[in-house]
């Protein structure tokens, strides 16, 4: 079977790597015969085309044609099919593809007389056109002479033109018959490939066949055997699947389980069972116990409270129906007796009095025995679990008594109408000890708290007689003295606050005058910073004051005003470097307010000390930053020289204040330039636009007008081009027109295309009509949204005119040539 097989294969691959050799032999001949006609078939379009062109386009330079060149448009093209012609027999490389070396004697006989044509139509062309350059210049007497002789020269040229393209088309009809030839040849074998491919498919398909006979039978028997298999494999996986997701009550079923898998199975399947409910069990009795402790942990406003979330738990954890929590009652010392505290579900006429004396009943023989008690078989009378529609027996009781250290603190009653097991007995007993835990914690809490109250109580007693004495004599000389010092403090307290009151006002009233100021709204900068620096001095009685500009890049302060109050005068010369002062410059760059009383020893400011402080005298500084758009963009500072100066909150207000009125005063000053600027810019386009020799105008998407130049508003007979702003076509002179207008313009907007040389009627100021040449263009912004449309138009009313009255002059001369033929007959 496999050397079969073996042989199959081979023989399958040596047909096959024939076949392919054979396939690659056809398809890369035909490359090659496809690369190397294709040159030629376009040779022959080539020059054909070119010198086509060339004869038109002499016809056009002899017919008074000015766009054409004769060396450029005849010359050229003709040159060029000679360099064409010429590379094809040489077999070189152009644009059209690398022609090969020509080896047949006819097609290079052919090229050769096809090259001598070219020549002959270049020396026919160049004649013909230097005639007629000749008979443009010659003189009337003359020029019956040229005529003929550029006839002669036209008949030798179109007979040169007509022998050249007889040339090209035995050329041409030769190049096909050669293609035709190769590609007969591929024909023929690209059709034995077909045919011996069909063979090799045929015989493929037989041994296939034979095969897949072969294969069908082994199938079926595999089928089988898989489809048992898969049976096993099914109820395995449903088995395991039911296990793991905890069913475990599954049971399995396997067909010739010779290796007793089945009972494996169920085996492991128990084993997980039984190890399941015993982590439920003990989960449930963890999860039991740290709700409990929590419960105990999270404190309560009063012990009734605490007990009752006790009993509530307990019941309802356990799926009890009824309990009760009996606490030891040790009040009276001679008569100790269990008392209900906390119950849940209980009868009421059993408990109508909540007393249980020790020892009595099964309560008080619990906690006399200290041992739990359960009961599966209670009696009718004992107990009853009622609810609105009626009451029942349980069917289990469970006594348990909370015990500690073998000491125990009182009875714990669960009843049930089912039955408790004995892990949920277990979980009782321990929640339970717990509860008897935290009742002797508070017990003893309790007693502790009474102890130290009453001792605390004897104590505060004793100090408060022996102090009562003292304080009194004391009360009276304390009362006095503070009533001096409080009366001193608030006058001080008023003065202060009065005379600040007083500043502020000053201070308030000299920024109302200054942001008044004209030259502070209008942006004027030197100005402004005059009146600031100056009204800065004189408010704060400052020897100097001045405002500096930063340029973080070169890391320098340049004053831009300095008022010396002294002198009375201004100056502007001042610099400091960063390199200089770091420090300085530093605190300045933080942003931060430089308060120095002394400036030669502030750490911002000591290092200015030789270089600025001592030069003019300066004793203490303040500085205070100002901004311009969000940014640092200097301070501003006041100087006292020859004396310190202890600068006051007020100062720093007042400064402050004053910096936001130098910010102002700086963006408008940047405003103002930036509108001087995009004045200029619009002074400049107006002009620009003014002298274009075409009406031009512009609207916006609402197709308002926006601007033109001054042709379009003489045309609409405005005295000036802002007249124009904010009108309609429907306001214009050619408002009878202007619904086509304004379809045209929303035209060019929505299709964002631009409408060229478009001819149209117009109405001018003075209520004429006449044609316009318009052109227009869709604008867009950044976004590319089309937000205006930009027009212009030309008046052709002459032209119009002219090609009017020309048709009209063809006209008649048709009606008098035919007048002339009917004469004739």
């Amino acid at each position: 079977m496999r050397n079969r097989a073996l042989k199959y294969t081979l023989i399958f691959a040596l047909v096959g790597s024939i076949l392919s050799l054979l396939i690659a032999y056809v398809e890369r001949d035909t490359v090659r015969t496809y690369d190397a006609n294709l040159p030629y078939i376009r040779l022959g379009e080539s020059v054909k085309n070119s010198t086509t062109e060339a004869h038109l386009w002499l016809e056009e330079i002899l017919g008074g044609e000015a766009q054409r060149e004769f060396n450029r448009d005849v010359l050229g093209k003709l040159n060029y099919s000679r360099s064409i012609l010429q590379s094809a027999y040489d077999g070189e490389k152009t644009n059209i593809g690398t022609f090969a070396k020509i080896t047949d004697e006819e097609t290079k006989a052919t090229l050769k007389e096809a090259i001598v044509g070219v020549d002959n139509l270049i020396e026919a062309a160049q004649e013909r056109y230097k005639m007629h350059e000749q008979s443009a210049s010659a003189d009337s007497a003359s020029a019956a002479s040229a005529k003929a002789a550029e006839m002669d020269l036209d008949d030798g040229f179109d007979k040169s033109y007509s022998a050249f393209q007889k040339v090209m088309d035995r050329l041409i009809a030769h190049i096909n018959e050669q293609v035709s030839e190769d590609t007969n040849f591929l024909n023929i074998l690209s059709w034995v490939s077909i045919a011996l491919l069909v063979t090799a498919f045929a015989v493929l398909g037989v041994l296939l066949y034979f095969a897949q006979r072969s294969n069908d039978e082994l199938t079926v028997q595999a089928k089988t055997r898989l489809e048992s298999q898969s049976r096993a494999v099914s109820s395995l996986t449903n088995f395991i699947e039911s296990v793991s997701s905890g069913n475990y009550t599954v049971d399995i079923t396997i067909d010739n389980d010779e290796s007793n898998l089945t009972g494996t199975l169920v085996t492991m399947r128990d084993k997980l069972r039984d190890n399941a409910d015993n982590d439920r069990k003990r989960n449930w009795t963890t999860t039991g116990l740290a709700q409990i402790g929590e419960i105990l942990r999270t404190p309560a406003k009063t012990t009734e409270e605490l007990l009752d979330n006790i009993i509530r738990f307990v019941v309802k954890y356990t799926n009890s129906n009824q309990g009760g929590l009996f606490i030891l009652n040790e009040d009276n010392e001679s008569d100790h007796f269990l008392e209900l505290m906390a119950c849940y579900a209980f009868e009421r006429k059993k408990y109508l009095t909540k007393k249980v004396v020790i020892g009595e009943g099964l309560i008080g023989q619990c906690f006399l025995e200290a041992d739990k008690m359960y009961l599966e078989e209670v009696p009718r009378e004992y107990i009853t679990i009622t609810s609105g529609l009626g009451g029942s027996n349980p069917n289990a009781l469970l006594i348990v008594p909370l015990k500690v250290n073998d000491k125990v603190y009182g009875v714990l009653e669960l009843a049930t109408f089912g039955k408790y097991h004995d892990y949920e007995i277990d979980l009782v007993e321990k929640l339970a000890e717990s509860i008897a835990s935290t009742i002797s914690t508070v017990r003893v809490n309790e007693s502790t708290r009474i102890l130290l109250e009453k001792t605390q109580q004897q104590a505060e007693e004793m100090r408060a007689q022996e102090e009562e004495m003292r304080q009194n004599m004391e009360e009276l000389e304390a009362t006095q003295e503070e009533m001096r010092r409080k009366e001193k403090h608030i006058q001080n307290m008023l003065d202060s606050e009065k005379a600040r009151n007083e500043i502020s006002q000053r201070n308030r009233k000299v920024l109302m005058e200054i942001s008044k100021n004209a030259d502070i709204q209008s942006g004027n900068w030197n100005n402004a910073l005059e009146k600031i620096t100056s009204t800065m001095s004189q408010q704060l009685n400052v020897s100097r004051s001045s405002v500096w500009s930063l340029n973080q890049l070169r890391n320098k302060l340049t004053c831009e005003k300095l008022y010396m109050l002294r002198a009375k005068s201004f100056d502007t010369k001042a610099e400091l470097l960063g390199k200089d002062a770091p420090d300085f410059f530093e605190a300045i760059t933080r942003e931060e307010v430089l308060v120095a009383k002394d400036a030669t020893k502030h750490p911002a400011t000591k290092e200015l000390g030789e270089s600025y402080l001592d030069i003019n005298d300066i004793q203490s500084l303040l500085a205070v930053p100002y901004y311009s758009e969000g940014r640092l963009a200097g301070a501003i500072i006041c100087e006292q020289q020859n004396e310190t100066r202890d600068w006051t909150e007020e100062d720093v207000e007042f400064l402050k204040a004053i910096a936001d009125v130098v910010t102002v005063t700086h963006n408008a000053s940047k405003i103002n330039k930036m509108l001087d600027q995009v004045n200029d810019a619009q002074e400049t386009m107006q002009t620009i636009i003014d002298n274009i020799p075409r009406a031009v105008f512009w609207k916006d998407k609402d197709l308002k007008f926006q601007g033109c130049n001054r042709i379009f508003a003489q045309v609409a007979g405005l005295r000036s081009t802002r007249d124009l702003v904010g009108k309609t076509d429907f306001e214009m002179p050619w408002k009878d027109h202007a619904d086509a207008y304004r379809a045209d313009d929303l035209a060019v907007m929505k299709s964002r295309k631009a409408r060229l040389d478009q001819e149209e009627k117009n109405v001018n100021s003075d209520g004429k009509e006449s044609w316009v040449l318009t052109s227009k263009v869709p604008v867009t912004n950044h976004h590319g949204d089309v937000v205006a449309v930009l027009g212009m138009f030309e008046d052709i009313t002459d032209r119009k005119r002219k090609e009017a009255d020309v048709e009209a002059k063809l006209k008649e001369l048709d009606e008098l040539r035919k007048l002339m033929e009917k004469g004739n007959k």
